[in-house]
């Protein structure tokens, strides 16, 4: 089944990443990574607000009224409402040249995200958790050239997960009481459109939506790993998605246009912005730091 969402804000991000639904305030919020910008939309009224960070953010949650989040090689929190940063730790073994990427929140309220390098030339990316008791620990996972995707099946006991530069999703089991992973298997591979796999979200099937960067798709992939729905962009790289909207059934993609062409951004000038388009199935409000 292909489903065809619509640009609702021409933001032109380079870097468009880690889109976040709120649904006290009925936004969704999203990161410019390479520009360091915190955006706002209000689906409501269609209007976009822009807020500038201290850091290149890559990944953030809620957390005690703020924003939680991991950007560069450090962790911080951000008051939207005051535009204040502070910086709460220091990813001190991470080398030179590496910045945090995706990120997600565990079923036990922990941040986990991971690294890369960002000039995309070594497979030394490593994969974290943050603790609600402030404690940093390395996941014992092998190094990647590009971490994305950090979701948990609904009942907690799957852990996706990618190397893009591999083109194959992993998939772990996964304790929810200890956060031990066992059981490493390729959930599925994306090297037949083309793409590679970027940022996912859980639907309340379990089902994951998955971004295909330079192949203009988003794919739903059933607990089985079968292809299930087809979603084609007006934009070549989609980079995340997020279930938002009052019954969660409205999917918001964001997108990049780094690395394009002039030729290339002429025939796709919506890339870098923010698509939307109403599905079927649900999602699940987004998890909250801390909240186990």
């Amino acid at each position: 089944m292909m489903m065809s969402p619509e640009c609702v804000a021409p933001t032109g991000c380079l870097l468009g990443e880690g889109p976040l639904w709120s649904e006290s305030e009925g936004f969704l919020w999203w990161i410019d990574i390479k520009r360091a910008k915190l955006h706002r939309f209000n689906p409501r009224t269609g209007n976009t607000r822009r807020y500038d960070l201290p850091i290149r953010a890559s990944t953030f949650t809620f957390h005690e009224g703020l924003f939680l989040m991991a950007g560069d090689r450090e962790i911080g929190v951000f008051d939207p409402a005051t535009e204040h940063y502070e910086r709460i730790t220091a990813l001190a073994d991470e080398p030179e040249g590496n910045r945090t990427n995706d990120g997600g929140v565990a079923p036990d309220g922990s941040l986990w995200f991971g690294t890369m390098d960002d000039s995309e030339k070594e497979a030394r990316g490593a994969y974290y958790r943050y603790g609600p008791d402030k404690s940093l620990t390395q996941l014992r996972l092998p190094s990647v050239m590009v971490t994305n995707t950090f979701q948990f099946s609904p009942d907690g006991k799957v852990f996706y997960t990618c190397d893009s530069a591999e083109q194959e999703i992993l998939a772990f089991d996964h304790d929810p009481a200890t956060g031990a992973l066992t059981g490493r298997r390729v959930f599925a591979t994306t090297y037949e459109f083309g793409g590679f796999p970027d940022g996912s979200a859980i639907d309340s099937e379990g089902c994951l939506w998955t971004c295909l960067w330079d192949a203009s798709r988003v794919v739903r992939f059933t607990p089985e790993g079968q292809v299930d729905k087809i979603i084609i962009l007006a934009a070549p790289r989609p980079t995340s998605v997020a279930f938002g909207g009052p019954d969660l059934r409205t999917l918001f993609i964001t997108t990049a246009r780094v690395g394009m062409s002039f030729p290339q951004l002429d025939a796709r000038p919506l890339s870098g912005s923010l698509f939307a388009v109403q599905v079927d199935v649900p999602g699940l409000p987004p998890r909250r730091f801390g909240v186990g």
